[in-house]
């Protein structure tokens, strides 16, 4: 929902703009974050439709082989879609449109440098995971999604009985606080705690970043192919940025299982690691869910 949200740094991060608010404020926050998205979608849509220049510009980035007849967007009353559990879940795509030879072209659109992509449950990532790419997530990695996010049974055991050695006191605190306040380990404990396993998980998601790409941008838990996004646009025309930038995603996922691009799949360096690098962003824990990012500058690079 929030796919346009900047975030402040650290390990239990934070929308820029609702640092320092209560929760009433942060509440509002979070209203402003949706409504101002969808009027950045309708804006986009309202100048597609009506500007011959501006959809011209758009044929021209995206390479159609046909003009494009019309534009629509979900707005603050889209409706849910088919899960793949046979439930409903949100869109991957905000704007729909349809070409004069009737070929449909969906797209996800960013109107901030980074935030988050995709936010999901464990055992929803996990099981969607394998339903989407027809695979099957090994136990063990299973094993490794629970403690370093949420839902293992044993996490307070391991975080008690597990002790982080080459690091100072006041910091080894911290971090223990940390992890009993939200009840998972951080990459320093899971990795004292079983090498194997914390190897085991960072080559998973090596092995399967172009899928896990395709998860947070292109699908998620959509059943029907025709509502899965195609395109990711950076545009926002509600005058806070300037940027303009479109990508194939499928083309970009395809580019990320690369060898270079996986060097970045590393743990991420605060309280211990709490999140994972990743080439076009990062993952972490967010409310006891796995909180996909996206970052513009990464995905350029990715091209």
């Amino acid at each position: 929902m929030f796919d346009n949200i900047n975030w402040v740094s650290g390990g239990d991060r934070t929308p820029l703009f609702l640092e320092n608010m209560n929760s009433r404020n942060r509440s509002e926050g979070w209203k402003h974050a949706k409504i101002s998205g969808h009027t950045n979608e309708s804006v986009i849509t309202s100048k597609i439709n009506k500007n011959k220049l501006y959809k011209e510009n758009l044929e021209k980035k995206l390479n159609l082989d046909s003009d494009i007849k019309s534009a629509n967007e979900g707005g603050l009353k889209e409706k849910n879609i088919q899960d793949v559990f046979g439930g409903s879940t949100k869109s991957k795509t905000d704007l729909k449109i349809t070409l004069i030879n009737n070929k449909k072209i969906n797209l996800s659109i960013k109107k901030s440098l980074g935030g988050q992509v995709y936010l999901i449950g464990v055992d929803r990532f996990i099981n969607g995971f394998e339903i989407q790419f027809k695979c099957k997530v090994p136990q063990n990695i299973k094993r490794s999604f629970k403690l370093f996010f949420a839902g293992a049974d044993d996490t307070s055991k391991i975080i008690e009985n597990t002790e982080i050695d080459n690091i100072e006191d006041k910091k080894k605190e911290k971090i223990k606080k940390y992890e009993m306040r939200k009840n998972r380990i951080t990459w320093i404990t899971l990795k004292k705690y079983d090498l194997k396993l914390s190897n085991a998980f960072i080559e998973w998601f090596k092995d399967n970043i172009s899928n896990i790409f395709l998860f947070c941008f292109e699908r998620g838990l959509s059943k029907n192919k025709s509502e899965w996004a195609d395109f990711v646009w950076y545009k926002n025309e509600l005058k806070e940025n300037s940027f303009d930038a479109i990508f194939n995603i499928r083309k970009l996922s395809k580019k990320i299982d690369n060898e270079n691009f996986k060097t970045m799949i590393v743990p991420g360096k605060t309280l211990g690691g709490t999140t994972i690098q990743l080439p076009f962003g990062f993952v972490q824990w967010h409310q006891g869910q796995i909180q996909f990012h996206h970052n513009l500058n990464l995905m350029r690079k990715i091209l």
